[in-house]
């Protein structure tokens, strides 16, 4: 008797365990279209940069959510020893995302690239040359983002020097 107990007791704790670890799972299922959307504004808008970069690292969702990135395209992620790699990085993540959730409108685009030139000015902190630099990316996206291939395609066409390209 005390040995059918013992296997009762053994079997409810290893289904209570295998319930628990079901619903652990069902924690890290597939969010829904909405908590996915939902999901990418609060990276995009709510967190601070470096709460994003952070999280870029770790990379959640990731079967949900593009978190490549080519960094500032083939324009530099530093000019003149500015540092915009993570700003080009949450912008990528912007664009692709909503693209890829089908949400990328003229609107939208306007407010990922308002978030783009808020990151850099961040990076910046207050210096003038670096805002002004900042404000290039910023006009280069918004005139020739939504046609150009990328970052640098942007900036070309926007007519910046060369020399001012090349510079890292």
């Amino acid at each position: 008797m005390e040995r059918n107990r013992r296997r009762g007791l053994i079997a409810t704790v290893a289904a209570t365990g295998a319930l628990l670890l079901t619903s652990g799972t069902a924690l890290a299922a597939d969010l829904t279209p909405e908590q996915l959307r939902k999901t990418t504004d609060s990276y995009l808008f709510e967190h601070s940069l470096d709460e994003f970069t952070e999280t870029r690292s770790e990379k959640p969702h990731a079967d949900q959510l593009d978190w490549s990135s080519d960094g500032c395209s083939y324009s530099p992620d530093s000019p003149f020893g500015y540092e915009f790699l993570e700003s080009c990085d949450r912008h990528d993540f912007g664009y692709r995302n909503y693209k890829k959730q089908d949400r990328f409108s003229e609107d939208n685009r306007l407010k990922i690239d308002d978030n783009f030139r808020d990151d850099m000015y961040s990076a910046c902190d207050g210096e003038g040359a670096c805002e002004a630099t900042a404000d290039l990316y910023y006009e280069a996206v918004r005139q020739f983002g939504g046609s150009a291939s990328s970052l640098a395609e942007a900036v070309e066409m926007a007519g910046v020097p060369e020399k001012a390209r090349q510079l890292r």
